[in-house]
């Protein structure tokens, strides 16, 4: 009886101890979850957060084309407006990510941060960046009342294009010859570019509503084709919803590859 006793007792005191507390995969901090958004993992997020920072840091409009959703949502004192493009983008940096906006983001660590259903928010809310299921994008900036001063910048960003297995920057100093930059995933962008092509070509096809840019350069044997979005195309080959261009490579004697810009 009495050893009953004590197996039940020892029993007893297994079932009411403390469970050790195992940390969520996903959880960057006391405020974030990212299983909220989808996530299964910190590791992506947390390369996303220091390609931001180092964006904002060196105001790197061409990295920022690369990390935004492709209709970024701005709203300031004059109201809320769209940006579709890399292009605008680079030309409204300034407007969008102001030195307030900056100081907001690059000052606040990663585990700080807090997430909702609908993203994840950086400060008070001045970024707001989503989980599309395969990368993060920064989908809204809320830019504090401020002056506005656009600042030129020395290059401009015509194109910027997220593909399957590679990200792609093509800038120019004002409109002249343009420059291809490219990192093949999953290296940062903060790294050197795995290729780079200080010149290329700028091609317009199509005519009319049809008309379309097409930027070529040439490395060895290679062609690389970077191509606007196109507004006409066969019935029969729809581009993907959420494209906005393509990539296409060509090594002499073998077939072309493509990938869709998103």
């Amino acid at each position: 009886m009495m050893f009953a006793r004590a197996v039940l007792s020892s029993f007893l005191c297994l079932f009411f101890l403390p469970k050790p507390a195992f940390p969520q995969a996903a959880a960057l901090g006391e405020n974030c979850d990212l299983a909220l958004l989808g996530a299964k993992e910190t590791k992506s997020f947390l390369e996303f957060d220091r390609e931001f920072r180092y964006a904002l840091s060196s105001q790197n409009a061409g990295v920022i084309a690369l990390l935004v959703k492709p209709s970024l949502r701005v709203n300031d004192d004059r109201g809320q407006f769209y940006i579709q493009d890399a292009r605008s983008l680079q030309l409204r940096f300034q407007e969008i990510f102001t030195t307030a906006v900056r100081d907001e983001v690059l000052k606040q660590r990663p585990e700080t941060l807090t997430c909702l259903g609908s993203g994840v928010m950086y400060g008070d809310g001045v970024v707001w960046v989503n989980y599309t299921g395969q990368r993060y994008v920064i989908e809204t900036v809320n830019v504090p009342a401020s002056t506005h001063s656009p600042k030129s910048a020395e290059r401009t960003v015509e194109f910027a294009c997220n593909a399957e297995k590679h990200r792609v920057i093509v800038d120019a100093v004002g409109d002249g010859i343009p420059r291809y930059r490219a990192w093949t995933k999953p290296h940062s962008l903060t790294e050197k570019p795995d290729l780079e092509i200080a010149s290329g070509k700028r091609e317009r096809q199509g005519s009319g509503v049809c008309a379309y840019t097409i930027w070529r350069f040439t490395s060895g044997g290679t062609e690389f084709d970077v191509d606007e979005p196109q507004a006409c195309y066969e019935e029969s080959h729809p581009p993907p919803a959420d494209s906005v261009g393509m990539l296409e490579v060509s090594v002499s004697g073998k077939p072309t590859m493509s990938w869709w810009c998103r």
